[in-house]
């Protein structure tokens, strides 16, 4: 403390031993020194805080990202669920199945044929159904495939041909190839 006081004595005896020109202009460079010091300490507190702002930014991006892909798992998660219960519940008889849905759209659904018997992989019966549809219209298809696959069971559309016909294009021929899966008997999930 001591060194400090006499420290403070000698600067203040120095400048009064200063010209008043040269006290003004010795203040002055303080001033700017001062300034610059203060500047300087205000920049370095403004990129800490600009730094932690990108790094709060940053968290909150992958904050939200998780959040989608929480959502996403929870979505998956229930139409696996939803289709685990299809597979678990009552086979679907495939033929009467497709001409039920055909009659309620008023597609006469005449030409039915089990391709292959039904095979069974990885846990899973497979039983498939050829239907050709002639003289159709393809929005009639269209609901005609959204009523097969959204109905009861687990229905999918394997495959498809669709041929355009020179007497009407208006209508298609169409070649589907039905198939519905069920659970082995004896399968079951953990």
């Amino acid at each position: 403390m001591e060194t400090l006081k006499r420290l403070r004595a000698e600067v203040e005896a120095w400048l009064r031993s200063l010209s008043p020109r040269e006290r003004a202009m010795v203040s002055a460079a303080a001033a700017a020194v001062a300034i610059f010091v203060i500047w300087l300490v205000s920049h370095a507190i403004g990129s800490g805080i600009d730094a932690r702002e990108a790094r709060i930014e940053q968290k909150t991006r992958v904050l939200s990202q998780v959040g989608k892909l929480a959502e996403g798992y929870r979505q998956r998660e229930a139409e696996r669920k939803s289709l685990e219960a299809k597979l678990k519940g009552s086979p679907v008889a495939l033929m009467s199945h497709v001409a039920q849905a055909g009659a309620t759209l008023g597609i006469p659904v005449n030409d039915l044929r089990p391709s292959t018997a039904p095979t069974e992989t990885e846990g899973l019966r497979e039983e498939s159904v050829e239907v050709n549809l002639a003289r159709i219209e393809l929005t009639k298809l269209a609901a005609l495939l959204q009523s097969l696959e959204r109905g009861a069971g687990v229905v999918r559309v394997r495959r498809i041909r669709v041929t355009t016909r020179s007497d009407d294009p208006a209508l298609v021929d169409a070649t589907l190839l039905l198939a519905t899966y069920q659970l082995k008997t004896g399968t079951g999930t953990p």
